[in-house]
């Protein structure tokens, strides 16, 4: 019958959903990480574990080669507004190499208009609202004075390209320098952007290089996290303003692509310039490497160097980078290092990285890895966590989760980028759902035990048996118990005396008290018959020392009656007097009777002998008599030894006992 097939089968289906939703949830994190499933939830937690990792791991190292001429708000007060006269920029940068014997200088700004004509327009314009105004003299041509300027020094020069929709609108202007030389089998997988905005050609060509700023790899949220270190346009391939000067400095070698190979697949990993290798994703953008917050690095004034407060030889042989860190010039980054962070700290940040071959990597293999070892352990979380109670859940995810963030940091150590958030949210999500599946099984068990058992066994008994990883059920089975069975002597002679109603009241007075002390040391009550008790021992919980128990239960009523008879002499009552037997042997057990009526009971020969040791009480003059088979298994108690009988219904004589007390413990409560 359905309500026979246990607890252990109520489990074993409970565990079976409970390892569907885990398997579920393992699919559903797999699928995220492939990107299968438009879940960003995962794509911003990891951002987020990206960030905390640079935050905590700062490179930290201070390169005093390498320093930031600041186009800042004290240059703006003291030279005036943005943009300056091409001719004190041309002193600007004369004044960087011939005073200051500076190495390189990039330029973090594009010189995309010619400035003689700003200066006609907007003469024009004034003589329009100013008719007594003369023709304009001929304007210094500032142009030309920055291009002779930058053509005798070593000075890069920065542009921009454009991918958003407006791209498309307008057409590019300015020029762009020449494209790199670039050793590669097949066309890398690089942005193409719509458009550009380059140099004057004057400027451009007088300069040794050009690289652009722009950077099309900045993630969702805004951060700029990696940069895109190359480009196509039109078929040729153009370098990113710190990329560009490492050339400069290098003498223009050959970039040659590193690409892995596998699985019938190439991958773009690494750039290799001249000796260097700057390691990129698949689109060519590499990991910024952050080395301290904004101003890590040397930032000198522009104004400084044009009004000559610098000492001397502060910039020899020094490698610069022209740019603005002013709010109003609109050149500040959100980073992970800081929400406001200056565009010409992170040239220089990367320009480091290239020189100081301090970057962080996400080798190609990155994504396989990390869907073995979501698939790795979500295998082993759907296997074993149903099979965990809470404190062993938690143990177990907590491990699991300091190893999963102890090997990626050790990873982030040897300088490569493993993903974590996968494995993270996997690790929450299972502990939450086996940890809520638990919950609820744990309820349902208990239901269940209370339902089948309550009524037979003390309430102690079924929280022992639902906290219990023993599976028991109400189906029949053959099991080594200790039956007992108890019944009032005289008890017709005695109830005869009393009116109904009293005679209810005493037994009620009698009864519970016999009950509590079988309860109180694990019996399980089978049926009372009047006056008469039939306890068990040993089911439905597994208790090995069933024996001992049933003679402490024994004892215990037998102290119970003593006291009944306390409160029976008081009110003038007769007392009573009990037989106990105790028997210990094989005995069937389980939810037995009739589709009208079932009860959880005991059968067998063996519970026949209990119900007749208890009938010998009488004609031995004692009120406890027990079987040799529970004095073989309860040697902590003393007995005196009676006869050597031949119960009814049993061939084989066997020795009967009484207890004397329990050696281990005299009081025997």
């Amino acid at each position: 019958m359905a309500g026979t097939r246990g607890q252990g089968a109520m489990d074993r289906r409970w565990r079976l959903w409970q390892r569907l939703g885990g398997a579920l949830l393992v699919a559903l994190v797999v699928a995220a990480s492939l990107e299968l499933l438009p879940w960003k939830l995962l794509e911003r937690l990891e951002w987020q574990a990206y960030d905390q990792r640079v935050r905590l791991d700062l490179i930290g190292t201070q390169d005093p080669a390498l320093k930031i001429i600041d186009i800042d708000e004290r240059s703006l007060q003291a030279l005036g507004q943005w943009p300056w006269p091409r001719t004190l920029l041309a002193e600007l940068v004369e004044t960087l190499f011939e005073e200051h014997d500076a190495a390189l200088l990039g330029v973090d700004v594009v010189f995309a208009e010619p400035e003689a004509s700003l200066w006609a327009s907007h003469w024009e314009q004034l003589r329009e609202q100013y008719p007594a105004l003369e023709e304009a003299p001929p304007p210094d041509d500032g142009d030309q004075r920055l291009a002779e300027t930058l053509a005798g020094y070593p000075v890069v020069l920065g542009y921009y390209f454009q991918s958003d929709a407006s791209a498309q609108e307008l057409a590019s202007s300015g020029a762009l320098p020449d494209p790199l030389t670039l050793s590669a089998d097949y066309a890398l997988p690089l942005p193409e952007p719509g458009r550009f905005t380059g140099n004057l050609e004057v400027l451009q060509q007088a300069a040794m290089g050009g690289g652009f700023f722009d950077n099309p790899r900045v993630d969702a949220d805004g951060v700029y996290r990696r940069m895109s270190m190359l480009q196509w346009w039109q078929g040729e391939t153009y370098p990113a303003l710190p990329l560009a000067m490492l050339l400069t400095l290098l003498g223009d070698p050959e970039v040659a692509p590193v690409v892995a190979e596998g699985a019938g697949q190439a991958q773009l990993e690494a750039l290799e310039v001249g000796g260097f290798e700057i390691p990129v994703d698949g689109q060519g953008a590499a990991l910024v490497p952050w080395y301290g917050p904004r101003g890590h690095f040397d930032y000198v004034s522009a104004v400084d160097v044009l009004e000559g407060e610098l000492e001397p030889g502060e910039l020899a042989g020094a490698t610069l980078i022209l740019g603005a860190s002013a709010p109003g010039l609109m050149d500040l980054r959100a980073t992970p290092v800081g929400a406001v962070f200056p565009g010409p700290e992170i040239h220089l940040s990367l320009l480091a990285g290239m020189l100081h071959q301090s970057f962080m990597a996400e080798p190609p293999w990155v994504a396989g890895a990390e869907l073995v070892t979501l698939l790795a352990l979500g295998a082993l979380m759907v296997v074993v966590y149903p099979l965990l109670g809470a404190p062993w859940l938690m143990a177990l995810s907590l491990g699991l989760l300091a190893l999963s963030l102890g090997g990626n940091w050790w990873a982030w150590q040897q300088g490569l980028v493993l993903p974590v958030a996968g494995l993270l949210v996997l690790l929450v999500l299972q502990l939450v759902w086996h940890l809520s599946a638990n919950l609820l099984r744990s309820h349902r068990h208990k239901q269940w035990v209370a339902a089948r058992f309550g009524q037979y066994v003390p309430p102690a008994l079924v929280d022992d048996m639902v906290e219990s990883d023993e599976e028991f059920g109400l189906a029949g089975e053959e099991r080594e118990l200790t039956v007992l069975f108890s019944d009032m002597r005289d008890f017709t002679a005695f109830s005869e005396s009393l009116p109904p109603r009293e005679l209810t009241e005493v037994m009620n007075r009698l009864l519970t008290p016999l009950t509590a002390a079988i309860h109180k040391h694990g019996g399980t009550i089978d049926k009372y018959m009047g006056d008469a008790v039939m306890a068990f021992w040993g089911a439905p919980l597994h208790d090995p020392d069933h024996a001992d128990h049933a003679l402490h239960g024994a004892w215990a009523m037998r102290e119970a009656l003593e006291e009944v008879n306390r409160e029976l002499r008081a009110e003038g009552k007769p007392p009573l007097s009990m037989g106990i037997g105790l028997n210990s042997g094989e005995m069937s057990v389980g939810n037995m009777g009739s589709r009208f009526r079932m009860a959880y009971t005991v059968m067998g020969d063996n519970v026949n002998i209990g119900s007749r040791l208890e009938g010998l009480t009488k004609e031995y003059g004692v009120d406890l008599i027990v079987s040799e088979s529970v004095v073989a298994r309860a040697p902590n108690w003393a007995f005196r030894r009676l006869d050597r009988v031949r119960v009814k219904g049993r061939e084989q004589p066997l020795w009967i006992y009484e207890p004397l007390g329990s050696a281990a413990s005299p009081d025997t409560d």
